[in-house]
């Protein structure tokens, strides 16, 4: 009778580790499939994602040419408010 007990131990803990094993590949197939839509959105968006990096480098370089003008031009008033006095 211990046999016994010890065999249907052994296949209880087969069984079980056989529906663990089902359920982790289930996880892993399901983790694929997200995986790869997020890599189609990253590579449809990518194009997309280039060109608003290049929108914000421009205006970035726009708005540093317009604040190096008004320095410019709070400069040349200051010169003026020199020559004034």
């Amino acid at each position: 009778m211990n046999a016994l007990g010890w065999q249907i131990g052994a296949v209880l803990f087969g069984a079980s580790a056989l529906i663990i094993a089902i359920y982790i590949s289930k996880l892993l197939n399901s983790a694929n499939k997200v995986v790869e839509k997020v890599y189609k959105i990253v590579d449809y968006d990518e194009r997309y994602i280039h060109e608003t990096i290049e929108n914000v480098a421009a205006i970035t370089k726009s708005t540093d040419d317009i604040i190096g003008l008004f320095s410019k031009v709070a400069s040349l008033t200051k010169i003026f408010k020199i020559i004034k006095r």
